[in-house]
């Protein structure tokens, strides 16, 4: 159960990095890697503090952004047909 909520609480913190990606559109690519490191940094911290386990926290942050790029990227599809 708390690899489910971690990964929940991960999938919440890529949500906000896409609305804050696509608010700072015009930014620098080096000002958009800097706050993926910083969104990667919170949201591992985040699922360690849930899971208490260094292992499943990568597998689960792993995981969660994997997850995160295939919804992007089926969502900006299905966008591109409409």
């Amino acid at each position: 159960m708390k690899s489910y909520i971690a990964f929940l609480v991960q999938m919440i913190l890529w949500s906000v990095f896409s609305i804050a990606e696509w608010v700072s559109e015009k930014d620098h690519i080096e000002y958009k890697w800097i706050m993926f490191v910083l969104f990667f940094y919170l949201a591992f911290m985040a699922a360690r503090k849930i899971v208490q386990s260094r292992r499943l926290t990568l597998f689960i942050t792993s995981f969660s952004l994997s997850c995160f790029f295939v919804f992007k990227m089926a969502f900006e599809n299905i966008l591109e047909i409409f």
